[in-house]
C-alpha cells in the first residue's frame, strides 16, 4: 500500500511539473513559432474584495471583486528575439464571458531593478461564474509567427462579503 501512495504521489507531481510545457502544446504546431511563459498576480485595486495583505502575490486563485494580474514574457523560435513592442502586431488574453484583454509591454518596478513584460488587468465582475476558468493568451508578431498559451484561473467566492 505504501508503494502505491508513493508511486501515485511520484505521478502527481511528474504531472504538476509537466503542466506548464503542456500549456501551448494544444496549439497548432506548423503554426506556434512563439515561446510564451505567463503567470497571474493578485493586483492592489480589488473593488468589493477584501485587499490582500501583500500586492502581486503570484496566485492564480481569485475571488470575485478582485484585481487579476496577467504578466508575460516571451520569445521567437527561430529568432530568439524578445517579444516587445517592436516586434508584435498584437497580444490579448481572451476570457470566456469578458472583452479580450489587449497586453501592454511596458517596464514594471524601481527604478535601478526594471523589469519588462507585457501586462494587463481586469476586475473579476461580481457575477462571474465560480470555479474552473481556461483563459487563452494569444501573441501575434510582425513576422505572422503566433502563440498561443492555455491559461487556467479559479474563481472562488468571496468569504470577506458572506453574511453571518
Amino acid at each position: 500500500m505504501r508503494r502505491i501512495l508513493l508511486m501515485l504521489g511520484a505521478a502527481v507531481v511528474l504531472s504538476a511539473i509537466a503542466a506548464p510545457a503542456l500549456a501551448q502544446s494544444n496549439a497548432d504546431p506548423a503554426k506556434t513559432n512563439v515561446f510564451l511563459y505567463a503567470d497571474t498576480v493578485n493586483g492592489t485595486r480589488p473593488v468589493g474584495a477584501k485587499p490582500r495583505p501583500t500586492g502581486c502575490t503570484l496566485t492564480n486563485y481569485f475571488a470575485r471583486g478582485e484585481q487579476v494580474v496577467y504578466r508575460v514574457w516571451g520569445s521567437e523560435a527561430t529568432t530568439g528575439d524578445i517579444l516587445s513592442a517592436e516586434n508584435v502586431k498584437y497580444a490579448y488574453v481572451k476570457i470566456p464571458g469578458l472583452p479580450n484583454l489587449k497586453l501592454n509591454w511596458g517596464a514594471h518596478g524601481a527604478v535601478g531593478n526594471r523589469v519588462w513584460f507585457w501586462a494587463n488587468a481586469f476586475i473579476v465582475p461580481k457575477g462571474y461564474p465560480l470555479g474552473t476558468v481556461m483563459t487563452q493568451i494569444v501573441f501575434k508578431t510582425e513576422n505572422n509567427t503566433f502563440g498561443r498559451y492555455d491559461y487556467e484561473l479559479q474563481i472562488v467566492p468571496n468569504l470577506a462579503l458572506r453574511k453571518k
